[in-house]
């Protein structure tokens, strides 16, 4: 596939996942919504605890793994059949799941420490892995191999994507706000119209949306490539 092939492909993640976004409202607003649920229960454990410690072991395995499932929601409404009970297919396999989550997430961390330019390829690289986890069930070294044979030559054109997601994430406030020092941090509510407001559209509609972007480009990448046209027989 040339160049400008590529690039109409990527455009066409972007487009398509509309559609999927508005076919699949029924299923991602129960997603989204149980999503919600459970980062409130992160969020009360800090404001009850005053400390991250307590909280982890929640988000390692109660925020993580749904999370991850999360993922094969979006990758198989995209395919077209997707159900709610898929949110929690990462349990299966937490063990897996949590360990590529966890490396990808400290594999990127150490590349952002070198350069900026480190991390990124790093997960740009890598960052199919917690797809393939919970989509084809393979172990950790498998999902981030798989994951780098997926991406390769196409990380500029996953690269938008992913930068979209990661502003609206840090951008666009939540209703959750966590603040203070790492030792002891508060924990509050921010419930102005504008917050609640932004928020709604970032969990409901663009997120969801980018998701499914993302996993547009997963089973894009995932189908294996058209045989070349057979060369015309010699008279």
């Amino acid at each position: 596939m040339d160049e400008l092939e590529k690039d109409k492909a990527a455009f066409r993640w972007f487009t398509a996942a509309w559609d999927d976004y508005f076919n699949g409202l029924p299923l991602i607003i129960p997603v989204v919504l149980a999503q919600a649920l459970v980062s409130a229960g992160t969020f009360y454990i800090i404001h009850r605890t005053h400390s991250f410690l307590y909280a982890l072991p929640y988000m390692f395995f109660v925020a993580t793994p749904l999370t991850l499932g999360a993922n094969l929601v979006y990758i198989k409404l995209v395919r077209g059949g997707a159900g709610f009970a898929d949110l929690f297919s990462a349990f299966p396999v937490y063990h897996r799941a949590l360990a590529v989550s966890v490396l990808l997430g400290l594999g990127t961390a150490a590349g952002t420490l070198l350069l900026i330019i480190p991390g990124l390829v790093i997960y740009l690289t890598y960052a199919f892995s917690e797809y393939v986890v919970v989509d084809r069930r393979t172990g950790v070294k498998e999902s981030f191999d798989a994951s780098a044979a997926l991406t390769q030559g196409w990380k500029t054109r996953l690269f938008p994507v992913f930068l979209l997601a990661g502003l609206v994430n840090f951008i666009v406030p939540d209703v959750f706000l966590v603040s203070g020092p790492m030792k002891s941090p508060a924990a509050a509510l921010d419930l102005k119209p504008w917050t609640v407001a932004a928020a709604a559209l970032k969990s409901l509609v663009f997120l969801p949306w980018l998701s499914l972007a993302l996993a547009r480009a997963y089973n894009f990448l995932l189908a294996p490539a058209p045989a070349p046209a057979p060369e015309p027989a010699d008279d």
